[in-house]
């Protein structure tokens, strides 16, 4: 499975900057580079992190840019990456600017991993692997080599094979241990998705521009929009742009959108390396960073539901999560890859992101939440005291004012076909989910004519077995149901599947 971050070098200059190089040629002409990421999991890991501290590209002996080395001096200084949080997803991880010329190596400098495990018998569920990074400064050759061309859009994607990364002992257990496998491709432009389409960019909002600052007459104003804000520093920041046909959800226009909110986006990177939105959702205003202390502090929490507590007609009454982002990050305040605890009486808003599809109009409520269910949570939270002692603890618990249920993807293996359309996308099948997180469960997994199918053209070709990744949104159905003709049984998960990836 592979996560893929884009790399990318842009004229325009989508994401800011926090320095520059200095070349042995003089006054070269230079090319943004857009870096791309995305990731392909591993099962029983809920968290597996890794920190970018440099990448440079050595040139093509003999070029006109010999003996340059796009220095980590134009990139982040540290980008932290939960390669879990990726899977089969897409984000920005940097955009900076290089010479013109080929380069055939990508030198990458790591800092740190973390891998941490769900251990149901455990309280909290969780444990954390002690392990290391077994190279710190991989070298991956281009081949063919990159090449930057000065005044065009120039894309870099970078996979991480999240699979063959993390070490196994003998009986197949994690040992903590992370071995680097990334795979380095340039992208080209094709069609009217550019240079391609990331469907989950999440972060708040920095500035707002009402008019059009790019070439393309068909945007109508943009928005700068931090990215991986939990990054050790220098977290990269993207304009995204608008259009007259983006669907816009939670405000009305530009004008009405406002300053650290949280926002999920659905956009293209086109063929200018402009980021064009399809969609943007606006989901809640959140306090900025630094913060004073006559703020109680609000603020958007990422992960997976790792317990519910119910009361004693089994009414859910808190639940904790496994937080993996925070936005915007309070480094002093909110350790990431941690448990808080979620208290449901303050009666939050429960709603379904747009970016996932919800095309059986399934409910999602207090009744509706399952482990295993990538949410979102708005509030506030309160940090305990300080406590001694190694492993995962209760770090916080938060005062939810609105959930969202995310998009997000779940592996697993073919169970069996439950139901065929006459056009092969449309059905039903039951996935075996391997992860210990999902307790073994069958998932009942619904697709439509608008599910895109990944190695395999549609239901049909599917084979018992198959290893499978699907996009999609889930949701718990306490009772039993019959969905889109599909007889459902009472406390089943239910998958409403954006993409289907059989995984080679």
């Amino acid at each position: 499975m592979l996560a893929k971050i884009f790399a990318m070098a842009l004229v325009t200059g989508i994401l800011t900057s926090c320095g520059s190089s200095t070349p042995t040629t003089p006054n070269p002409a230079k090319g943004s580079l857009i870096t791309i990421v995305q990731d392909a999991p591993i099962c029983d890991a809920i968290s597996s992190t890794v920190t970018i501290t440099g990448l440079s590209l050595t040139p093509v002996a003999g070029g006109s840019n010999e003996g340059y080395i796009a220095s980590t001096a134009s990139f982040a200084p540290s980008i932290r990456l939960n390669l879990q949080q990726l899977r089969d997803f897409t984000t920005i991880l940097y955009v900076f600017t290089v010479p013109e010329g080929s380069y055939n190596q990508a030198n990458f400098r790591l800092q740190q991993a973390q891998v941490a495990t769900y251990e149901p018998s455990l309280i909290p569920p969780v444990k954390f692997l002690s392990g290391a990074l077994t190279e710190t400064q991989p070298t991956v050759a281009l081949n063919p080599p990159l090449v930057i061309t000065a005044g065009q859009a120039n894309v870099l994607r970078l996979d991480f094979d999240v699979l063959r990364m993390l070490q196994v002992n003998s009986t197949g257990q994690l040992t903590g241990s992370v071995s680097p496998v990334i795979s380095v491709a340039q992208l080209t432009a094709s069609g009217s998705n550019g240079f391609g389409e990331l469907d989950d960019l999440s972060g708040f909002v920095r500035t707002i521009t009402p008019t059009n600052t790019t070439t393309n007459p068909t945007y109508t104003g943009s928005f700068l929009m931090q990215l991986l804000s939990p990054s050790t520093s220098g977290a990269p920041a993207v304009s995204v742009n608008l259009a007259a046909d983006t669907n816009k959800v939670g405000f009305l226009d530009l004008p009405h959108l406002v300053t650290n909110s949280y926002v999920e986006v659905d956009a293209t990177l086109d063929s200018q390396g402009n980021l064009a939105a399809k969609t943007v959702e606006f989901q809640a205003v959140e306090d900025p960073y630094p913060r004073t202390s006559s703020v109680t502090p609000s603020t958007a929490f990422i992960g997976p539901i790792v317990s519910i507590a119910t009361d004693p007609v089994g009414n859910p009454t808190q639940f904790d999560f496994w937080v993996r982002d925070a936005e915007p990050q309070d480094p002093f305040n909110i350790t990431l890859d941690s448990i808080f605890q979620v208290n449901l009486s303050s009666n939050p808003t429960f709603q379904v992101s747009v970016l996932g599809p919800n095309f059986a109009n399934l409910a999602f409520g207090p009744t509706n939440l399952a482990v295993g269910q990538e949410v979102v949570v708005h509030g506030a939270y309160t940090k305990p005291p300080t406590t001694t002692g190694s492993g995962p603890k209760l770090l916080g618990t938060i005062a939810p004012t609105a959930i969202f249920l995310k998009l997000q993807s779940l592996q697993g293996n073919l169970g069996s076909i439950v139901q065929i359309g006459s056009d092969d996308l449309t059905g039903a099948f039951v996935l075996n989910p391997c992860c210990t997180l999902l307790q073994g469960a069958p998932l009942y997994v619904l697709t439509n004519n608008q599910t895109t199918y990944v190695n395999v053209t549609g239901l049909g070709g599917l084979t018992p077995q198959d290893s499978l990744l699907v996009k999609g949104m889930p949701f718990f159905e306490p009772q039993a149901s019959t969905i889109n003709g599909v007889s459902i049984p009472a406390g089943t998960l239910v998958v409403q599947a954006k993409q289907v990836h059989r995984l080679q």
